[in-house]
């Protein structure tokens, strides 16, 4: 009898740098997890919705990152992260196929951090400094601000926008920070949603952005 067709090797994520950077930076440990987990858990999600409707690229928030580019770099980390076949757990990651940029408020201190990832699928359509760059220079509503950290890739760029009071408000930025990000995709003809869906049965577009 035959042996039955061996399963692919998957290569899971075993090293977590960004985790690594964000403690060796001072933050909590459990502060850390907890946004390592929120980033694994809408990964999850990103990717069922990826696989539904054929979105390629995404923007949403996060919620634990408390305004600060290394903790939400963490939650990208977790969003990106290749979970190990073996573990029972729940599933979390997956979604290093979709390009995305994730947003942190923090209106105590009066900033928004954004990271932009870039996957490979996309990388020729998309770059991760520009995208970044143009939701800082956004006139939409009052504009964003801001300038793209050095060290920025094609691939991985981050910002944090402060706010200056006789510029850009905390609470303008919140609010056009998301939709300058998709706006900047609809130009270029790669967010998917009702109003660019021809079969206007689209699951992305009921997804909380």
């Amino acid at each position: 009898m035959a042996d039955a067709e061996a399963k692919p090797v998957v290569e899971f994520t075993k090293d977590f740098p960004k985790k690594d950077a964000a403690i060796a930076a001072g933050f909590k440990e459990k502060d850390v997890a907890k946004v390592f987990k929120e980033g694994g858990k809408k990964g999850v999600e990103i990717e069922g919705a990826a696989d539904m409707s054929g979105l390629t690229c995404f923007c949403t928030r996060i919620q634990n990152a408390k305004g600060e580019v290394k903790l939400l770099e963490v939650a990208m980390e977790g969003m990106n992260a290749i979970p190990d076949p073996s573990d029972e757990e729940e599933r979390k990651g997956c979604s290093g196929k979709i390009s995305k940029i994730i947003i942190s408020e923090s209106e105590e201190k009066g900033q928004i951090a954004m990271v932009a990832y870039v996957a490979e699928e996309t990388k020729d359509k998309l770059n991760a400094k520009d995208w970044l760059q143009g939701v800082c220079d956004s006139d939409l509503g009052g504009g964003v601000g801001g300038t793209v950290d050095e060290g920025a890739t094609d691939t991985w760029a981050t910002v944090t926008c402060k706010e200056d009071k006789e510029k850009f408000f905390f609470l303008k930025m919140k609010d056009n920070c998301l939709g300058a990000a998709i706006a900047y995709l609809r130009e270029r003809d790669l967010f998917q949603d009702d109003s660019s869906s021809e079969e206007g049965d689209n699951p992305a577009a009921d997804f909380e952005w």
